[in-house]
């Protein structure tokens, strides 16, 4: 049963996804055409004997990036409202009579819909990537280059692809928990007769004013880096390196238990709500 609640969840605004996805990924690839004609040695020789053309240009690319821009946005704010609406409609909402009929278990019912707006975020972050890589990889082969020669240079880059992968995993937890939090908010405000839109936004800006108050306490690189003083005048580059990577790993650490003590409480918060205080609208 857990298979066909994820199933019917996913699916249900897949049409809209796939034309936001359409529309970025297709302006990507004009962004490319375009970047790389302008970029072209000769016509930056061209440019450079009439500037009014360069000005035309310019306005062209900005404008181009500017919509790249908004339906990036579009891409990430359609994502937010669709996993706020599909939550409160089907668990709170005049839907939640018949999800509430079914024989599953509220864990089934919040993990469903907690993995499907996760997996649509990751797809949301990887149309992004595509998107630069479709930029970059139509551009730089048109001015005489290739994508090959730009991971060449991001190798230089000491542990470039550690770094990555660790600030991947805690931008997942950041995710996930970011999801957990409309959860939250949603099943707070349905604890209330009346205003539950607005109880819910009372709340979620509370809870939001509050962890953001906490993490500013939080150690940082350079916090801890300051506070420890593991460096001076008189450090080498390799050893101050090697201290910075140290306490970047301790500042990740403790930002990764962090979300994940958020996780946790969001969701069973959210479970205990659901389980024992439920007030369908």
């Amino acid at each position: 049963m857990f298979g066909k609640l994820f199933k019917y969840d996913f699916k249900s605004n897949y049409k809209w996804y796939c034309i936001t996805f359409a529309i970025f990924l297709g302006l990507s690839v004009f962004m490319g055409l375009f970047a790389g004609s302008v970029l072209k040695p000769d016509q930056l020789n061209y440019f450079s004997d009439y500037p009014t053309s360069t000005a035309g240009f310019v306005i062209i690319f900005y404008l181009l990036f500017l919509m790249i821009f908004s339906a990036a946005c579009a891409v990430f704010l359609s994502n937010t409202i669709i996993i706020i609406r599909r939550f409160y409609k089907n668990v709170f909402g005049r839907e939640g009579y018949l999800t509430w009929t079914l024989p599953v278990t509220p864990h089934q019912i919040l993990l469903s819909k907690l993995l499907s707006a996760f997996i649509w975020s990751l797809l949301c972050m990887l149309t992004m990537l595509v998107g630069g890589f479709l930029i970059f990889g139509i551009a730089l082969p048109i001015v005489g280059y290739s994508l090959q020669e730009l991971f060449k240079y991001l190798d230089y880059i000491p542990s470039f692809w550690l770094w990555l992968i660790k600030f991947g995993f805690i931008n997942l937890l950041q995710t996930i928990s970011g999801i957990l939090f409309f959860y939250l908010v949603i099943s707070i405000g349905q604890l209330f007769k009346k205003n539950r839109i607005m109880m819910a936004v009372l709340f979620g800006f509370l809870i939001w004013t509050v962890l953001a108050v906490f993490s500013l306490f939080l150690p940082t690189p350079y916090s801890v880096t300051n506070f420890l003083n593991l460096y001076d005048d008189s450090s080498s580059y390799d050893d101050f390196y090697l201290s910075f990577s140290q306490m970047l790993d301790i500042s990740l650490i403790i930002r990764s238990i962090f979300e994940l003590v958020k996780i946790f409480g969001f969701y069973f918060t959210v479970y205990a709500i659901v389980k024992n205080k439920l007030n369908l609208q």
